[in-house]
């Protein structure tokens, strides 16, 4: 796992961070999304036989990346009809076959949903009194969507944990956890009817595919994982989950822009692309301290719906299931937290969610002392932004 906390940037006297409509007057748009030029060669890679595919009879042109224009807006004159603005009616999931594709309207969100998240423990289990303590201090926060950690495939570590939020209200994420981009050795299957018969509907599909030690063959290769990806989106689907697509790192060795770029590609090259019906994706919008408006921050989300629409024609439900801003100091955390907590008020329809990395770790059991100082919990301390920000609420 790649965290950006360590690279800081200038801070950036307090101001709120910009809405889509107060871009402009901050000399930066949402972007078109183009291709880099001079990025990794779209390979196959090391050959995986379980993912395997026999060549189509005629091979499918790769599609191109040229950017969706809309048509021109109609503009009514003094003799036209008047206009009438249809609702969208947020039907059930159940109401869409597989081939269709389900609208943003319609993917689950939590009751009282402010798109306030948290990154749970970093372990993929717990004690039923840490998860009882630390439930306790998410309602107490406000939060909404919280994602953990499913240790693979295996079926019940987690079933306390997940009856507990589901009961409190909140919306479970859960981040199937593998080591690397590699099939599922275990059943896949029942994982996802197990824990949707609980209340899990998101499941994370990998993690981080564009860092090298993700990687069993030791490099990222956006060929490899689309196929790799589809074949268990296909199993979480079938079996009434919505598949996420795995985060990708700021600071991978793959360019992240240019990886989600070429997954797309592959999925639909590969006759894949129907399972973008139902997918999300996983967000690690790392901010640092680093100026408000920098593209490349929290707001990256915006140039990955500019990837995205480029292929789909519309956007993707996007869940960040890590993030946040980390300094020694206590009020300069509060500062960006508070600016990327409250702009979830006025977010992009497609930006569900934005959860901090993270909630507790050695108080949580975790053994790896490595995360300690980004956790909001320690041992005799808990950092002031959990009592000045988030028990204040939105």
């Amino acid at each position: 796992m790649i965290i950006l906390a360590g690279c800081q940037w200038d801070v950036l006297a307090a101001e709120p961070l910009p809405t889509q409509a107060a871009a402009a007057a901050l000399d930066w748009v949402p972007p078109t999304w183009t291709p880099q030029p001079g990025g990794p060669a779209l390979d196959a890679g090391p050959a995986y036989a379980a993912i395997t595919r026999a060549p189509t009879a005629t091979p499918r042109p790769l599609p191109t990346s040229t950017p969706y224009t809309p048509p021109p807006t109609y503009t009514p004159t003094a003799t036209s009809m008047p206009t009438i603005t249809a609702t969208v009616e947020a039907l059930p999931l159940s109401a869409y076959s597989l081939d269709e594709v389900v609208p943003l309207e319609s993917f689950p969100r939590p009751a009282g949903d402010n798109g306030w998240g948290m990154h749970w423990i970093p372990t993929v289990k717990q004690e039923p009194a840490v998860v009882d303590r630390f439930v306790a201090e998410l309602q107490r926060m406000h939060i909404r969507w919280v994602v953990f950690l499913n240790d693979g495939t295996q079926i019940g570590d987690n079933d306390y944990l997940v009856d507990r939020l589901v009961a409190a209200g909140m919306m479970p994420v859960m981040r199937i956890y593998r080591s690397t981009i590699t099939p599922h050795d275990g059943d896949l299957a029942a994982l996802v009817r197990h824990y949707r018969a609980r209340g899990v509907t998101y499941f994370q599909l990998y993690n981080e595919p564009n860092v090298n030690d993700e990687n069993k063959q030791g490099f990222a290769n956006p060929t490899h994982y689309a196929a790799v990806w589809a074949e268990a989106a296909r199993t979480v689907v079938e079996n009434g989950g919505l598949p996420g697509l795995g985060a990708l790192s700021p600071g991978g060795a793959y360019d992240h822009y240019t990886f989600l770029d070429r997954t797309l590609r592959t999925l639909a090259y590969n006759g894949d692309a129907d399972l973008l019906n139902r997918a999300w994706l996983s967000v690690h919008n790392y901010h640092g301290t680093r100026l408000a408006n920098d593209p490349d921050g929290f707001l990256l989300f915006r140039q990955y719906d500019a990837i995205i629409r480029a292929h789909l024609l519309r956007s993707m439900p996007m869940i960040g299931t890590e993030g946040g801003s980390y300094s020694e100091n206590p009020d300069e955390v509060r500062h960006h937290l508070a600016r990327q907590y409250g702009y979830m008020a006025e977010a992009e329809p497609y930006f569900f969610a934005f959860s901090y990395w993270i909630l507790a770790n050695q108080e949580g059991g975790s053994w790896d002392p490595a995360w300690e100082w980004q956790a909001l919990f320690r041992a005799g301390y808990v950092h002031p932004v959990v009592t000045d920000f988030f028990y204040k609420g939105p």
